[in-house]
């Protein structure tokens, strides 16, 4: 703070103090927010392991940003130290770097939220198409669980349509996800006839892919039913395959996770923006 020359000196000597306890209360202010943060993420990090009882790497990526927060609050000064001693050509690549990185993670997840209330196109709908999600063992996951309850309520609703469950089986699934939805859906009354299967899916490129495949759908009115999080990509891989009239119903998500995933989508969307796939 510029003092006047003109202020007398008890009074240009309290606005110096004011000044300085402003700067320090201003600094434990910061530090304590990131403290609080890096404790944050550790210990939602910690907590949704134990929720999830399986190792997944972005929640690791989640637990592990937090402890070097605190250890770059930690050892702070040391690193202000090996800051100043950097080339300013370097200082000033990274920091477009990481801006480049932040507004990225900005406008994807922008982009993620606004679709994350997806519904059907108005007009008559062929199929709806339940894409796959993880299986553990024999049983299906909470967020599958909540995709293919979602289905249900609109073929209860709509009982001319035909669905199709698309995935296939991975690590430690004992049944295919299509299966695995096959049970749920008979168990809640939707006829055996009315159930497609397609079980070879991978990823959500062959969901779609596959699902053509069998049921050339390219030029039918299709409804998407997946998890709120995943409805921008499902959408945007559909259109880019030719699919030509694709609308989607969004499943909730379990709210406590979905910052979790949220962090996922977004490496997921730009690796497919990349690769050509969106």
């Amino acid at each position: 703070m510029k003092i006047p020359r003109n202020v007398k000196p008890s009074f240009k000597l309290f606005l110096e103090t004011l000044t300085r306890i402003s700067k320090l209360f201003l600094e434990i202010f910061v530090k304590t927010a990131i403290c609080m943060l890096g404790a944050f993420l550790i210990f939602y990090a910690i907590n949704v392991s134990r929720l999830w009882s399986r190792f997944d790497f972005f929640v690791f990526l989640t637990g592990a940003l937090g402890a070097l927060i605190l250890i770059a609050l930690i050892f702070f000064n040391k690193i202000k130290a090996i800051i100043l001693k950097v080339p300013k050509i370097i200082k000033i690549i990274s920091v477009v770097i990481i801006s480049i990185g932040f507004a990225s993670y900005v406008i994807v997840n922008v982009l993620i939220i606004s679709g994350m209330n997806g519904k059907p196109a108005s007009g008559k709908t062929d199929y709806a198409i339940v894409l796959g999600c993880q299986v553990v063992g024999y049983y299906a996951s909470v967020p599958l669980i909540r995709r293919v309850y979602t289905a249900i309520d609109y073929l209860t609703k709509n009982p001319d349509v035909k669905v199709i469950v698309s995935g296939g089986q991975g690590p430690r699934e004992y049944i295919t996800e299509a299966e695995a939805m096959r049970r749920l859906l008979t168990e809640r009354n939707i006829e055996a006839d009315r159930i497609l299967i397609e079980n070879r899916a991978a990823n959500t490129v062959h969901n779609f892919k596959y699902s053509d495949e069998l049921f050339n759908l390219a030029n039918k009115n299709i409804v998407v039913v997946t998890t709120d999080y995943h409805m921008f990509r499902a959408l945007a891989v559909a259109k880019k395959l030719g699919y030509q009239n694709v609308s989607g119903i969004a499943s909730k998500s379990q709210i406590t996770v979905l910052p979790i995933y949220l962090f996922r989508e977004y490496f997921a969307v730009v690796w497919y923006a990349l690769t050509g796939k969106i």
